[in-house]
């Protein structure tokens, strides 16, 4: 039938038919559901409503009254299957839950309702520490938050300190249940939440705490809570779910006074009281959070300090890389500038031009991650390796004749300890401590090249008249390479992706490699390694 300009179909469930598991959803022979059906449709898939709540806990129900048949619609949902689709869904949704397939500690912000807490506007909260949880179920405490931009704000420390002039204080509360409906919106929902779940003497504690913490802020500052919900189904570090709403100082004294008239669920909620703004709480703690590349081969540069020389075309990419892929330090040298020319396929903005260029990369840096510490030296590498090399990784990437040598002739020496990774266009090269030179394993490179017949088309990277150099600019520019910022990137990932795997190997060797667009007709990938065989036998 009609239903607010959609359709709403009710439909009575016979569950006979389906086999029942303790610890799956428990269900009625007959369960009334209420589909509804918007004009979005079939862009966006109808909605499945129930009218109790006897699910407010169950895995994949949301606010208790909403079933969460797509986890993500926007890959799950067909809309070419149609009604008939979505029916199937459903069927399979309660099949799974009736029959306790439902994993309660992966459902999606199961603890606080199953929904997504954020007002449109609000900054953005970055946790990255462990939680202070006292062993009490319930308690609150101070924290501070630090502002980072207009758009986020971290939370520095688990309790009230003095910090820096931006510092601003806030509350941290730490629930003994969960919130099946959500969060709400207003205060006097999560009072009563803390009444019901604990006593009204918990409840009272609340609110005098929000009082407390508004009169430590200025009226032009907001008052910052931060929730954490537990989910039953988990324990220590990755038991809490965080939430977290702000409200304008001026608002905070008439919220508490509001909230402190409503008791129960059912009392009503007054007009006059102030609605919070929810802040999406961005968790990163490392008990909870998975790095995305974790299980990819640039995972070896996490944690390491590393030596970068060279920030032109392809140093540019990789500095980048590793930095994303975690490295603690990283060490740029180039004596180089930023001129408008390059932007075409190095890693550098029109504000950067005139700037060194270790300089204007190591800002670009410093703003993909807090945490790491950029050295930007405007000199060569020469300086570098007439000193004590202390890092964990080089990175060649100037394609200088004269660094070459000398690096080889450190290496020869014992001088240069730590693992060398150089990158060319299209030709990479691994070494280690106890492992042939650079220059050994180029020369075993040509001339694996020069033997093999399928790697003949090779040999151009060795033939400079097979690929003539350009010259970019009438005058005294430097001649370089055909290629664009599309060639430079997807030379430098393969070349980093490729490096991450033998390092964490302990592989020395060669890697001769060519995008698929190369205009040589060579292999995409062939890898030249010494075997344990070569190593007994060569220098």
């Amino acid at each position: 039938f009609p239903y607010q300009s959609g359709a709403m179909a009710v439909v009575d469930l016979t569950t006979n038919s389906f086999t029942r598991v303790d610890g799956g959803l428990p269900v009625n022979d007959t369960e009334r559901l209420y589909i509804e059906i918007t004009p979005a449709y079939p862009r966006i898939p109808p909605t499945v409503h129930i009218d109790h709540h006897r699910w407010d806990y169950e895995a994949h129900v949301l606010q208790g009254r909403r079933l969460c048949l797509y986890l993500d619609p926007t890959t799950e949902w067909d809309p070419a299957a149609g009604i008939e689709g979505f029916l199937h869904r459903l069927w399979q949704w309660f099949d799974d839950a009736i029959a306790n397939r439902f994993d309660p500690t992966t459902a999606l912000y199961h603890p606080v309702g199953g929904v997504f807490h954020r007002t449109p506007g609000t900054p953005t909260v970055v946790v990255t520490t462990p939680l202070a949880i006292r062993d009490t179920p319930f308690h609150v405490s101070h924290i501070t938050l630090a502002p980072h931009s207009d758009d986020r704000i971290d939370v520095v420390a688990w309790q009230r300190t003095t910090g820096s002039q931006d510092s601003v204080p806030g509350l941290f509360v730490v629930l003994s249940s969960g919130l099946p409906h959500g969060g709400g919106q207003y205060i006097s929902d999560l009072a009563v939440a803390v009444r019901g779940q604990d006593s009204r003497n918990q409840r009272k504690k609340f609110l005098a705490e929000l009082s407390k913490a508004s009169r430590r802020l200025t009226p032009e500052q907001h008052l910052h809570v931060l929730i954490a919900v537990p989910n039953p189904h988990l324990t220590g570090e990755t038991r809490h779910q965080l939430i977290g709403w702000r409200l304008p100082q001026p608002s905070v004294d008439q919220a508490v006074k509001l909230a402190g008239r409503r008791h129960k669920p059912s009392d009503p909620y007054t007009d006059a009281e102030p609605q919070v703004e929810w802040t999406y709480v961005d968790d990163n703690r490392t008990a909870v959070t998975t790095r995305r590349d974790h299980r990819r081969p640039v995972s070896w540069f996490s944690g390491k300090s590393i030596e970068l020389w060279g920030c032109g075309a392809l140093g540019s990419w990789i500095a980048d890389q590793l930095v994303r892929a975690g490295a603690s330090m990283v060490t740029l040298r180039d004596s180089g500038y930023v001129t408008r020319g390059i932007l075409v396929r190095q890693n550098y903005t029109e504000l950067d031009v005139g700037r060194p260029k270790v300089d204007a990369l190591a800002d670009h840096l410093r703003a993909i991650a807090d945490n790491v510490t950029v050295v930007p030296i405007h000199g060569d590498a020469h300086n570098a390796l007439a000193a004590t090399i202390d890092a964990d990784l080089v990175v060649d990437c100037t394609v200088n004749t004269a660094v070459a040598v000398q690096l080889d002739h450190q290496q020869r020496a014992g001088h240069l300890r730590c693992p060398v990774m150089q990158l060319a266009t299209d030709m990479l090269t691994i070494t280690t401590g106890d492992t042939p030179t650079t220059n050994q394993l180029d020369d075993r490179l040509r001339e694996e090249a020069a033997r093999q017949p399928s790697l003949a088309p090779f040999r151009t990277f060795w033939d400079s008249d097979n690929h003539p150099t350009l010259t970019p600019t009438l005058g005294c520019s430097m001649p370089t390479f055909h290629g664009s910022s599309a060639d430079a990137m997807a030379i430098a990932a393969t070349g980093v992706t490729l490096a991450g795997d033998a390092l964490s190997r302990e592989i020395a060797g060669g890697y001769l490699f060519t995008a698929p667009h190369s205009p040589h007709d060579v292999p995409a990938r062939t890898a030249i390694t010494l075997t344990d065989a070569d190593r007994s036998n060569r220098p």
